[in-house]
């Protein structure tokens, strides 16, 4: 009898679990935020919100949740709109008073996200806005304000009404020093001005917009232990920094396949008594040339676009494949062997971008957001400068072979592909060597290529600072202007 029921309850397990997959999926397109159960504190205010307007290009969806227990994406939303719900959350929670500044929140950020790993779920909420302090005359620009939160739990969706509410608190406090005499005196914008007046990314101790320093420098070298100190170019240098190449298990073999021959590198502290160790907790770091940020416990080379940096990350988990798995696991019994005919996107390579307000490492490009009308091609120059290796050495986009460089010579390879990234990759001897990169339309890009024949090593394929990358490529056309492909 005990058996029977056991059986039955088995049974009826499996049954909840497969109307769970499949009954979610019609329920789970949308989640709605809500603040009703939010509260701010801000003792030492000297001002209140009037009004927060949607100044994000293109006004995007604020982002992608997991649900059910298939976790079938939900984009997220404001029931009643974002400007008209965070408003009267804001003015119900710092109530106007008569000597207080009436100020204008126009969002530049705000995304809410999800990543799934294994049984656990990474919750993350950026927000960044520019603050205006509404006088007579219009509205007169005081500062730039940004924060970010993240959390770890089996279920996370629950909780991003309340990072909303940390992040609108955290940005607000930083108002706690702004001069409004200063701000009187920048010139006033009307209301409909705003959303199209973007402020630049970072803000100085006097509030006005600026420039960051990484964008302007070249990097230096030492660990960027938070994205404050990579914005502002101080990378500690207290001790010397070794690259350590290791190996990285990848999920599927087509991520596999096109991993195959990228260098896969963490760095080294060397510290006293020239004991090495392996840095925890750090936001990137730069070996003087290239900076490396640190995404989910891996390490990948930043490239510059116009005013941001992206890279090539890891794909997450395919939850297609997972899907299909786990219902084919379900027609074959608990233990049948699943045949699953899906393809397994996890881990291949995927471009990403750092928000260069608030330091998070988004998709790139935003999924939530139109593509350009009109996009620009990008040039890369490929290059190889002298080295004792006599044999022409191939270089391969993709697949396709499209062209060989000897000793002091280079190629150009246009790339009218918008946000897409590229693989390049060389052989000599039998041993490969592959670049992953999305170049950068303003400017030019350079790859440069190594032989490292002394060494009898695989060859190398780095990515290259235009300044540098450009005196190279004049000392080879003063060799000879016959070099260039």
């Amino acid at each position: 009898m005990n058996k029977q029921l056991s059986k039955q309850y088995q049974v009826f397990l499996l049954a909840f679990v497969f109307l769970g997959l499949y009954a979610l999926p019609g329920q789970a397109q949308q989640y709605y935020l809500s603040l009703e159960k939010q509260h701010i504190n801000l003792p030492n205010r000297t001002y209140y919100v009037g009004k927060v307007v949607d100044g994000r290009p293109g006004k995007p969806t604020i982002g992608l949740v997991y649900r059910g227990l298939d976790n079938r994406p939900a984009a997220v939303l404001f029931r009643d709109g974002l400007e008209t719900e965070l408003t009267s959350f804001l003015q119900k929670q710092l109530p106007a008073r008569s000597t207080d500044q009436a100020i204008v929140l126009c969002l530049r950020q705000l995304r809410i996200s999800e990543v799934l790993n294994g049984f656990t779920e990474e919750a993350s909420a950026d927000l960044a806005a520019d603050v205006y302090a509404h006088l007579p005359d219009g509205y007169h620009f005081v500062q730039s304000v940004a924060a970010r939160t993240s959390e770890r739990a089996l279920e996370t969706t629950y909780r991003h009404d309340n990072q909303v509410a940390q992040l609108l608190q955290q940005c607000l406090e930083q108002l706690q020093s702004a001069s409004w005499q200063e701000a009187t005196a920048r010139p006033p914008l009307t209301l409909a001005q705003l959303t199209k007046n973007a402020t630049l990314v970072t803000t100085t101790s006097t509030g006005i917009s600026s420039t960051p320093a990484i964008i302007r420098e070249a990097p230096r070298r030492g660990i960027y232990y938070s994205f404050a100190q990579f914005l502002a170019n101080q990378a500690d240098a207290t001790h010397s920094i070794l690259l350590d190449t290791i190996h990285v298990g990848l999920a599927g073999p087509t991520a596999r396949e096109q991993w195959q021959g990228v260098a896969r590198i963490r760095p080294q502290i060397v510290e006293a008594e020239k004991r090495r160790s392996v840095p925890k907790d750090i936001w990137g770091f730069s070996d003087g040339q290239q900076v490396y940020v640190q995404y989910q416990g891996r390490y990948f080379p930043l490239v510059r676009q116009r005013n941001f940096f992206t890279f090539v990350g890891e794909a997450q988990p395919d939850l297609e494949y997972m899907r299909a798995r786990s219902q084919a696991q379900m027609r074959t019994g608990v233990i049948g062997v699943a045949t699953v005919r899906e393809q397994n996107h996890t881990d291949e390579p995927t471009g990403y971008a750092v928000d260069m307000r608030t330091g998070h490492l988004a998709p790139y490009p935003d999924p939530m957001r139109p593509y350009p009308a009109k996009t620009d091609t990008a040039y890369v120059y490929v290059y190889r400068t002298a080295d004792s290796l006599a044999e022409p050495v191939p270089v391969f986009l993709g697949d396709r072979q499209v062209g060989q460089l000897r000793s002091n010579e280079y190629l150009e390879i246009p790339w009218p592909y918008y946000a897409r990234v590229m693989r390049l990759g060389v052989q000599t001897a039998g041993k490969q060597a592959a670049q992953l990169l999305i170049p950068n339309t303003s400017q030019l890009n350079y790859v440069r290529i190594m032989t490292n024949t002394a060494t009898s090593l695989r060859p190398s394929i780095q990515l290259v600072r235009p300044e540098q990358g450009e005196k190279e490529l004049d000392a080879i056309d003063k060799l000879s202007p016959l070099k260039a492909k």
